[in-house]
């Protein structure tokens, strides 16, 4: 069994990122073995396929040329009927040459693809999660994120799994590491801004002026006149959380943002904490006269680089940060091995949240489609390649966390048992796989927006979770405002400025949330992680 990350930058360069590499290469060999495919008989197809791609690149371009030097030659002489009898037969040979060339690389690819189907019916959307926990044994990653762990979550870590109807759950990835309870969660949120709308409208005006010889003349001006409106228009992103439950510190609450320090120079990181440091005298001195119990510590570069000073518990902020943390954080920060200093670490007693900008607008899984391909060289780059990525941007979003060795203590028990619930899954759980759904069945038919889903739980039956998702959206309708501008003519004109309208919808639906073999006898209509989600009869 493998002992705590002590030190997970040292570890990671060390001794983790090529273990892991080696671990999927090997789990990869290991599928190749049992699919019982032909690697070297599907090179060969593959490299046909591609000389056939490309002799049709040469064939269309021939072709092109021909057609372009027939319409060139009847333009410029006059032997037209000349010209068509040399060229057409030529045409005509080349596009039965690019037909038969088309014909057989679909053939070689279809051939290809046959080759590579034992293969790529292998992966899972575990496997990457498999390879993680065969690295980091202490690493544990379930299967789905229950009602069960979620309450423990509530109840034992101050997690707060409310998200109000402005965020809805894309996808959740839940699990342990030593014990400690943690949840990956992409969750979808909306917010009401503005957009500014633009109208234009073209005046005309006759106008009277002397000439250079003094006779009164006429002559047309014209002008356009600019509108703007300005209208509410939701706005949709979408961000990934990592929130991890310690028992260390429980009552210590504290938030520091990325500041992306690697990029700067030996030189320029000194300037900055020495800035820093006349910034935690001040609020030292301001503690001192207020009997605040904020006190700075003496590794100056720490607290200047990490930059906790909203803190609300010096001892439990001390206990948490030893020497070792201290060094291994500033390590981390500076660091140019992972990502740098890319995260924002907010605690909340005993709920960690990590929000790293790597991880911002990637799955927090991999499916299996990320590696299958006709060409067995691409399935294992793809293999290869998408799990190490995943694997690191995994581990530095964990890294902050590991920095600190009591986060990585075993957690004490609760004495509060976690009730019964007849709920199985975590409603958090239930909004990630509406969203897999395809919207016919989840939102307003008038939606023209995207949508955000929020799910109640209803009953539970059969091993199955009746919930009931209800699907906020906007209809869009197209208004013109017209605003009154003056004009070069002296007169008001009233100028057209388009606009949307985005009208609220509501839709509420009811399903079934459970595996797929205890839905074997519902219409399912997605699917995620093991799970599926199916309609009502």
């Amino acid at each position: 069994m493998q002992s705590v990350i002590y030190d997970p930058l040292e570890e990671y360069e060390g001794k983790l990122r090529e273990q892991h590499r080696a671990n999927t290469t090997g789990f990869f060999e290991k599928l190749v073995t049992q699919s019982g495919v032909d690697v070297e008989q599907n090179r060969e197809t593959v490299k046909q396929y591609h000389t056939y791609k490309e002799n049709l690149k040469k064939l269309r371009k021939k072709l092109n040329l021909l057609r372009f030097l027939r319409v060139l030659m009847c333009i410029t002489i006059i032997l037209i009927p000349l010209v068509i009898l040399k060229t057409t037969p030529k045409i005509k040979a080349l596009r039965s040459e690019i037909q038969e060339a088309d014909k057989k690389a679909e053939e070689l690819l279809a051939e290809a693809r046959r080759q590579m189907l034992p293969l790529n019916s292998l992966f899972t959307d575990r496997d990457a999660l498999n390879i993680i926990e065969k690295t980091i044994p202490l690493l544990s990653f379930d299967n789905c994120f229950s009602v069960k762990q979620e309450e423990d979550m509530k109840q034992n870590y101050d997690f707060s799994g409310y998200d109000d109807d402005e965020q809805s759950t894309l996808e959740v990835l839940a699990g342990h590491y030593n014990e400690n309870p943690f949840l990956f969660e992409n969750k979808m949120i909306h917010s009401m801004g503005v957009e500014t709308y633009h109208g234009y409208k073209t005046i005309y005006w006759t106008e009277t002026y002397r000439d250079s010889n003094g006779k009164l003349q006429t002559r047309t001006r014209s002008q356009t006149l600019h509108a703007t409106v300005v209208k509410p228009k939701p706005y949709y992103h979408t961000q990934v959380v990592l929130s991890y439950c310690t028992q260390g510190g429980p009552d210590l609450t504290f938030t520091r943002d990325a500041t992306h320090l690697e990029n700067k120079s030996d030189k320029e990181i000194e300037r900055y904490v020495k800035k820093g440091e006349k910034k935690l005298k001040k609020k030292t001195d301001q503690a001192v006269r207020e009997n605040g119990d904020f006190m700075s510590m003496s590794n100056s570069d720490f607290e200047v680089l990490f930059d906790a000073l909203d803190r609300n518990n010096e001892v439990q902020f001390r206990t948490l940060f030893t020497p070792l943390a201290q060094t291994n954080m500033v390590s981390l920060i500076r660091s140019q091995v992972g990502y740098g200093d890319d995260f924002n670490f907010i605690k909340q007693k005993r709920t960690n949240r990590i929000i790293t900008q790597h991880s911002q607008g990637r799955p927090v899984t991999l499916s299996r489609d990320k590696y299958t391909s006709y060409s067995y060289d691409i399935i294992r780059e793809n293999f290869i390649g998408n799990n190490t990525g995943f694997f690191k941007a995994v581990y530095f979003d964990f890294a902050p966390l590991w920095a600190i060795p009591v986060y990585q203590e075993r957690p004490v028990h609760s004495l509060k048992p976690i009730p019964d619930y007849s709920q199985k899954y975590s409603l958090k759980e239930c909004e990630a796989l509406a969203n897999a759904v395809d919207y016919q069945y989840v939102v307003h038919p008038r939606t023209k927006t995207q949508a955000i889903l929020k799910s109640a739980f209803v009953r539970s039956r059969d091993d199955m979770d009746e919930t009931q998702i209800t699907a906020y959206s906007y209809d869009i309708e197209p208004r013109i405002d017209f605003v009154p501008m003056l004009g070069g003519d002296g007169r008001l004109h009233s100028v057209p400025v388009p606009w949307d309208d985005y009208l609220p919808l509501v839709a509420q639906n009811h399903f079934y949330i459970s595996t797929a073999e205890e839905a074997k006898n519902q219409t399912i209509i997605a699917r995620r992680n093991g799970l599926c989600i199916s309609k009502l009869k």
